[in-house]
């Protein structure tokens, strides 16, 4: 009687666990898939938002692309959110407020377009100057912003179930009960953490890190790593004499055109970008999973970024936008920095600093793209491809290093 009374306890006690934390794990994908939701939306108006500035300041139609599909993603958009709130009053109510908010933000933007294409730029000009969109805009971001604080309220909720999971643990008078009681808690904390993981590091890094093991254990990058990587930056020239002259539209237009191009830079060649700073960029190859062709891909990376650029500059109305790319390879220390409330991914090293040197140097040769020895050497072991694509054009040592190596720009 006794062993059959200790079975029922264990089994009704796993079986509880297993249901509540089945229920909580699935809240927790579900506040989250709304947040993200949330961010789309806002994300999908900011771009339609920036194509008609973009229109309205050049004229260009090419504008228009970013503001047609961001208007489709949106209207997509809303009928999944409002499935995804049903049966929760207090953020349909809020949903119900952001639906005509959104119409006549889109409203406002379809007026200067139609004034603009009927040959009165004045009027439309006008209108973008009254403020009403900047209005609308900003209560759209004001009921987003309270949407998400009502789902990262609930997340917190649901995490301190887990430990109320915890404490009932502790207090059960059966020992086998509370141990496996315990594994399934620590199984729901995990769950937790790796879904507030995603919330802050890059797509690419997530599944890694919940591959390495627990959260407090981290895996490889959270402990950090040495790699050997491909290491690119890139910097966009002249941004601080455009951003004297042009107003803050036009130089957003351009800071957004310009990131748009090393992201799709990296996306075709494999880079991951570690971080955009203002008019400039870190992409790194060979991260997060281990890459033998990272010092080729960081080369094909700069190839295509020039070739991007070049096609952005063809077809805009704006001044030419120069850029310039320091390409270099080594070994790198990689790792994921912070707690988990708050996480950074970093990449550090000579490696780096050298393909930073690199990029200033563009400057002083007169060329878009300057690669190292060590990356040309990864990149084509023996006598590869690359070799007759680049030309030797200094030995001496870069900006605030003792030694020179050889340094090579594009061949004309």
């Amino acid at each position: 009687v006794g062993d059959a009374v200790l079975l029922l306890l264990v089994g009704s006690a796993n079986g509880l666990l297993l249901a509540w934390q089945s229920t909580v794990q699935h809240r927790i994908t579900h506040t989250l898939s709304i947040d993200r939701a949330l961010m789309q939306v806002l994300a999908d108006l900011l771009d339609s938002e920036t194509g008609q500035r973009g229109y309205m300041l050049t004229g260009d139609a090419a504008f228009l692309v970013p503001y047609t599909q961001g208007l489709g993603r949106v209207a997509a958009e809303m009928p999944r959110l409002a499935a995804e709130l049903r049966g929760n009053t207090e953020q349909e109510t809020r949903l119900a407020a952001l639906r005509p908010a959104i119409d006549r933000k889109f409203a406002e933007l379809d007026r200067t377009i139609a004034l603009d294409r009927a040959g009165d730029r004045t009027g439309a000009l006008a209108l973008v100057r009254a403020g009403e969109g900047k209005a609308e805009m900003d209560e759209i971001r004001r009921i987003v912003e309270t949407m998400r604080s009502r789902e990262d309220e609930l997340l917190i909720g649901y995490q301190q179930h887990a430990h109320q999971i915890e404490t009932w643990v502790g207090l059960g008078s059966v020992v086998s009960v509370g141990i496996m009681a315990l594994l399934a808690v620590l199984a729901l904390r995990e769950a937790a953490r790796r879904a507030a993981l995603s919330r802050f590091l890059p797509a690419e890094l997530a599944p890694l890190l919940e591959r390495g093991g627990s959260m407090e254990q981290g895996g490889g990058l959270r402990l950090g790593e040495r790699r050997h990587a491909g290491i690119a930056f890139v910097d966009m020239r002249g941004s601080t004499t455009i951003a004297e002259r042009a107003d803050p539209e036009t130089v957003a237009i351009l800071i957004t055109g310009f990131r748009r191009c090393v992201v799709q830079a990296a996306r075709e060649t494999g880079g991951m970008i570690d971080k955009f700073m203002g008019d400039g960029a870190l992409v790194v190859f060979g991260v997060p999973e281990v890459r033998a062709d990272a010092a080729a891909g960081a080369l094909a990376f700069a190839e295509r970024l020039e070739a991007l650029v070049e096609a952005w500059n063809a077809g805009s109305a704006h001044d030419p936008v120069r850029i310039g790319i320091g390409v270099h390879c080594g070994e790198v220390f990689v790792g994921v920095v912070g707690d988990d409330d708050r996480l950074e991914f970093t990449v550090l090293g000579d490696a780096v600093n050298v393909a930073a040197r690199l990029e200033q140097a563009t400057k002083t040769f007169g060329v878009t793209t300057l690669v190292s020895q060590a990356a040309l050497d990864a990149a084509r072991p023996g006598d590869g491809p690359h070799g007759a694509a680049w030309r030797e054009v200094s030995r001496t040592a870069l900006r605030g290093r003792r030694e020179g190596f050889p340094i090579y720009g594009r061949a004309a």
